[in-house]
């Protein structure tokens, strides 16, 4: 077991990567700032076209960035070759990769093709596995790793203009079971944290500006908190599961919500 100085902010001494950010108004931003403030030393990665958005946000967080395009998994190798350089380790792996393709949602499930549906899937939730296998020796220079995947509740309740991402999110939280199983005995802890709708960029893409309203609005009059649901209350449960404060659980989707999915009212 290893032993927590509770005088330290958690993070502090820290090493960890948050794959998957796009913008400051993503999740995987608000995570990596989160864990930043928090003590930990980070590095982020971001679509190759989206480097010139994402720079100044790694500057920011005075954090590496890492261009990946998960299609190619050469370039997910490479920038765990770079993590890893000189012998580093890597406390902390945050998986936040999701790629939907332009117009998908806003059509039937039963619209989706094949390719479309295989590309989802492939960025979504395979990458969780490729990114384990790659991150697996880094880890296993820690006292205490960590893996920590962004799922969603749509994963489990039937939302429009979702589908086809809550059927990838699904097998997402299906693969944090099996990866759990495979690398709890190296002492690697794996698992996920979703949380009911967020108004990120992507989301305001699916659904518009009008609907990401009234969701929240339903959501603070559903919810036990009588509150919305925050980026920063999911960036702090996702610390808490980098940290070493987190220990001997593994296997667990966590949904941070304010109880909404828990009420009916």
């Amino acid at each position: 077991m290893t032993a927590v100085d509770l005088a330290r902010p958690m993070l502090a001494g820290r090493r960890g990567v948050v794959l998957g950010v796009s913008s400051a108004n993503s999740i995987g931003y608000h995570v990596a700032r989160t864990v930043r403030d928090l003590g930990a030393s980070v590095a982020i990665t971001c679509r190759p076209a989206r480097v010139d958005r994402v720079a100044p946000l790694a500057a920011e967080l005075g954090a590496a960035l890492y261009p990946v395009d998960v299609g190619d998994e050469p370039s997910l190798a490479a920038a765990f070759d770079a993590l890893g350089a000189g012998g580093a380790g890597l406390d902390f792996m945050v998986h936040g990769f999701v790629e939907i393709p332009e117009g998908v949602l806003g059509r039937s499930v039963l619209d989706v093709s094949r390719a479309q549906f295989e590309h989802v899937m492939s960025v979504s939730a395979w990458s969780l596995i490729a990114a384990c296998r790659h991150a697996r020796p880094l880890l296993a220079r820690s006292t205490a790793p960590r893996v920590v995947a962004l799922t969603s509740a749509c994963s489990h309740r039937m939302t429009p203009n979702y589908h086809v991402a809550g059927i990838a999110k699904a097998a997402l939280e299906s693969a944090v079971l099996y990866l759990a199983m495979q690398l709890g005995r190296d002492g690697i802890l794996v698992n996920a944290v979703g949380s009911s709708f967020l108004a990120t960029d992507g989301a305001l893409r699916a659904i518009g500006a009008g609907n990401a309203a009234a969701t929240r609005a339903l959501q603070a009059k559903r919810s036990a908190t009588g509150r919305a649901i925050e980026p920063e209350d999911v960036a702090r449960t996702i610390s808490f599961l980098c940290s070493p404060f987190a220990q001997n659980l593994t296997g667990e989707i966590v949904t941070v919500d304010g109880g909404f999915a828990r009420t009916y009212l």
